[in-house]
């Protein structure tokens, strides 16, 4: 009897939950994990597809081992290199609902 209470208030607790927050991410970062809205993003744009790096030195520096080019003890070395690397990368916010706003 006490359980059908439960699942009864569950149901009516989450009947009304937003479809969006069971959705498949629009976009996955470098980790292969979701933006989070309102944080900061390198993105390098090769033509096909964006690719989203958090920004921090972890990750810029992970992805600069794709080019041979990690161990960076600084953030300000790792986007240096980052710059070199990839003259066409920016920096944006996302918005959410794959918006984006760039850094200026």
């Amino acid at each position: 009897m006490a359980l059908n209470g439960m699942t009864a208030s569950y149901t009516r607790l989450y009947r009304h939950q937003d479809d969006a927050s069971t959705a498949v991410p629009e976009v996955l970062d470098t980790n292969g994990e979701p933006l989070l809205i309102n944080s900061r993003y390198w993105v390098v744009d090769d033509g096909k597809q964006s690719t989203y790096i958090y920004n921090d030195l972890i990750d810029v520096d992970n992805y600069l081992e794709n080019f041979k080019d990690g161990g960076h003890d600084s953030y300000q070395g790792a986007v240096l290199e980052l710059y070199k690397h990839c003259p066409e990368v920016r920096l944006v916010t996302y918005l959410g609902h794959n918006k984006f706003e760039e850094e200026k």
